[in-house]
C-alpha cells in the first residue's frame, strides 16, 4: 500500500475519528508540503461532507489543496484531477451525489469515503510522477 494511503487510513481509524476526508488527505501530505498536522486539521475542517453542505467531495478539495502546494496549480491540472475522479463515479464529484449513489450499494459510508480518499491520493501521486 502507498505511504500516503497508509497515513490517511491511520488518521481515518483514529478513535474517536477526527479526520474528515479533506483532513485525511491533507494530513497524509502535511510534512511534504511544509504544514503541521494541527494546521492540516484546521484548514481541512470546513471541507468535510462537501464543505458541510454536500457540494464538492472533501477528498477532492483536500487533494486540490495538496496539488496546489506541490506546484500542480494550473486550471488544467485541477480539471484533470477532477476528471480522473469523476470518470470513476459516473461524472459525480458532489459529496451528496456520491453518497446518494453509494447508498444504493449498501456500502457503509466510512468505507465509501475511505475509497474516495484512496482514489484521490493515488491520483495525486500519479500526477506528481507524470510531471
Amino acid at each position: 500500500m502507498n505511504e500516503h494511503v497508509e497515513k490517511a487510513m491511520t488518521f481515518r481509524n483514529e478513535v474517536p475519528m477526527i479526520s474528515n476526508c479533506a483532513q485525511a488527505v491533507l494530513r497524509a501530505y502535511a510534512p511534504e508540503i511544509g504544514m503541521s498536522d494541527e494546521l492540516a486539521l484546521a484548514i481541512g475542517k470546513n471541507f468535510g461532507r462537501g464543505m458541510k453542505c454536500g457540494e464538492t467531495c472533501g477528498a477532492i478539495t483536500g487533494a486540490l489543496m495538496v496539488l496546489g502546494a506541490l506546484g500542480l496549480d494550473t486550471p488544467n491540472k485541477a480539471n484533470e484531477f477532477r476528471k480522473r475522479i469523476a470518470d470513476k463515479h459516473n461524472g459525480m464529484t458532489r459529496c451528496a451525489d456520491l453518497l446518494r449513489a453509494n447508498a444504493q450499494t449498501y456500502t457503509p459510508m466510512k468505507e465509501h469515503c475511505n475509497g474516495l480518499i484512496v482514489e484521490a491520493i493515488e491520483a495525486i501521486d500519479e500526477m506528481v510522477k507524470e510531471n
